[in-house]
């Protein structure tokens, strides 16, 4: 018989996204073995599938990009766990405790994969929100800095920005910004996608749609602005793309930017970090930064809450 050690597989863990999958083999302390990602989200597995047949489509993308790993407990959030998922995992209300012992199985052909909940604050007067898979994200960065006790506000940028209030591991409060999906849109459609050109990095342009989103014309504004910035030869067609990122990202921290003496965190792709730091510091607010590897650590810790590792170390030690 064998024992399960630090450098053998012990847990699969995804971060199975709307646009993509992140993957990793971790051992039986969590240290990454391996790790891959794929275009496989909810929007390419969903399209044209009847709901009926989501779990049909779901299963082989799952073998995908982890099928050839060995054959472990597996855990993932994100959108797997959505409406249009894998399963729905439903929601934990806000606020919330950051401990998922309470997870979603859906079993498939070579086991069981457990799903992560999402967060959620309901809808009254105004809007509610919602979260999936950044939740993940949140334990990982609360044990990077040492479980703090004190107030922390995460930002974690992407298709769907997230600024988490975090307190003593509770979550209190989130906000959501569509900036990434926004600047994918624009980029893409209508008339600046006819206006710019492939991009080309050009931090000065950055810089200036930093300037142009402070000064609160309004985001639909500012980003025509765009437009007459290359007509005229002050814009480079190349640079609209980075032009455009500066105006998206100043509003979004102008509103939600909050509390400037909170400590604050930014968490994710390691470009989008830096161009968030640097809108940061544009207001004077420095922020730690930590890699979006960090999800990982996350699905390690509710997984092992969760006695999924024990179950495998039962399993190894059967004779």
């Amino acid at each position: 018989m064998s024992l399960v050690t630090d450098t053998e597989p012990g847990l699969i863990a995804l971060d199975w996204g709307t646009s993509g999958q992140r993957a990793w083999l971790l051992d039986a302390e969590g240290e990454i073995l391996d790790a891959r990602r794929a275009s496989r989200g909810l929007l390419a597995i969903t399209e044209g599938v009847d709901p009926g047949d989501r779990a049909a489509a779901y299963e082989p993308a799952f073998r995908e990009i982890c099928g050839d790993w060995p054959v472990l407990p597996a855990i993932a959030s994100g959108m797997v766990g959505s409406a249009q998922g894998w399963v729905d995992a439903g929601y934990r209300t806000v606020p919330a405790r950051l401990d998922f012992t309470s997870l979603v199985p859906v079993p498939h052909r070579d086991g069981v994969l457990h799903v992560v909940p999402g967060l959620r604050i309901p809808s009254g007067d105004g809007p509610g929100d919602v979260m999936r898979g950044e939740e993940t994200q949140l334990i990982g960065v609360l044990e990077a800095l040492g479980d703090p006790g004190g107030p922390v506000t995460v930002v974690l940028p992407g298709t769907h920005s997230k600024w988490v209030r975090v307190e003593s591991g509770i979550v209190t409060d989130f906000a959501t910004a569509m900036t990434g999906e926004l600047y994918g849109l624009l980029i893409t459609q209508g008339t600046l996608a006819r206006t710019a050109a492939d991009a080309v990095p050009d931090d000065a342009a950055f810089s200036r749609g930093l300037a142009a989103g402070r000064r609160s014309r309004g985001l639909a504004t500012e980003a025509f602005g765009a437009r007459p910035l290359v007509l005229d030869g002050v814009l480079e067609p190349a640079s609209l793309p980075d032009y455009l990122s500066g105006v998206l990202i100043a509003d979004e921290v102008s509103h939600l930017l909050c509390d400037p003496d909170s400590r604050l965190v930014l968490c994710g792709d390691g470009e989008l970090c830096r161009r968030y730091a640097l809108a940061l510091a544009d207001r004077g607010v420095a922020a730690t930064v930590l890699s979006e590897d960090i999800a990982a650590r996350g699905l390690w810790r509710i997984a092992t809450a969760a006695g999924l590792l024990e179950d495998r170390l039962e399993r190894t030690l059967k004779p």
